[in-house]
């Protein structure tokens, strides 16, 4: 298999949309409201890194944000952030158009699934730990404001 067809596999939108489901799913678990609709842009950024993705997998439902930017590891991947987030931008665009098919998907300044999923439901040994990484970090920026989020995370733009 060439790196071409392994990023457009890793970037399906039909596999990043299921991401954006896990991801609100967990905000909706701690916060009926929902998320701030531009917050979702920085769901593929912390996926589709290894360190963030490695931490968030562990992490649980009392998790909170501040202990989990304190991670040594985390000082590279936070300041390149806003760059981080613009070249996801697209992927991330194309995965809510595609998640907003398949379910219905309330968006306005918040955005809301219809329906949540789990990841403990999901049985692939591979796609299960992205999917809770997924849901964990739903729940860690579900707990906070959103200008909260912007100021802790360094995001100049979205």
């Amino acid at each position: 298999m060439k790196a071409n067809d392994i990023e457009r596999l890793i970037f399906s939108p039909f596999h990043t949309s299921k991401i954006i489901h896990y991801f609100l799913s967990g905000v909706i678990s701690v916060n009926q409201k929902s998320i701030k609709t531009e917050l979702i842009y920085l769901v593929l950024p912390f996926i589709y890194s290894d360190t963030t993705q490695k931490i968030l997998r562990n992490l649980n439902k009392n998790s909170k944000l501040n202990p989990f930017l304190k991670k040594k590891e985390l000082e590279i991947f936070l300041s390149n952030l806003n760059e981080t987030i613009n070249s996801y931008r697209q992927n991330t665009n194309s995965a809510i158009i595609i998640l907003a098919d398949e379910i219905e998907l309330e968006i306005t300044d918040f955005i809301k699934p219809s329906v949540d999923i789990h990841y403990n439901k999901e049985k692939d040994i591979y796609l299960k730990p992205i999917y809770k990484s997924a849901y964990n970090l739903g729940i860690l920026l579900g707990k906070e404001q959103y200008l909260t989020v912007f100021k802790k995370l360094r995001i100049t733009e979205i």
